[in-house]
């Protein structure tokens, strides 16, 4: 089984609503809410990984990153080509990344919408329950 290796991020401004987490909402390949993530390119870091999909999916290239010991692990329904490969599955290294503006221009090709909430709303809205556990052990009250 070939498992695509890369990154998640877990997104967060500090202001005057408190801490708000961004979450995604993806149209691409499936249709619900998520955190930012990507699978690394062929001699790609993970903190390169992480700066270029930062850049690509919300246009943000100045940040504050702690990477953790947690990866979002899932298999996909069916098999996924990119880069000609073909994967079953992802293991993404998860980071809890700041930034220091609320403006963001999401990739209209994989996203088509976005949302700042708070912690609570956030474990409501997100689709999947493997990235609702991750974000439920990273990000406590």
């Amino acid at each position: 089984m070939m498992i695509r290796r890369g990154v998640c991020a877990i997104i967060f401004f500090d202001g005057s609503k408190g801490t708000e987490y961004l979450l995604l909402k993806r149209k691409q390949n499936w249709k619900g809410w998520e955190f930012l993530k990507g699978g690394r390119k062929k001699n790609e870091s993970e903190m390169g990984c992480l700066r270029r999909e930062m850049k690509e999916e919300i246009g943000i290239s100045v940040f504050g990153a702690q990477k953790t010991d947690e990866f979002h692990i899932f298999k996909y329904k069916k098999e996924y080509a990119k880069d000609h490969e073909v994967w079953n599955g992802a293991k993404n290294r998860a980071y809890l990344v700041q930034i220091f503006t609320k403006k963001i221009r999401i990739d209209q090709d994989e996203h088509s919408g976005f949302k700042w909430v708070d912690r609570k709303t956030a474990l409501k809205m997100i689709t999947w329950k493997d990235s609702k556990k991750v974000f439920e052990r990273l990000v406590v009250n």
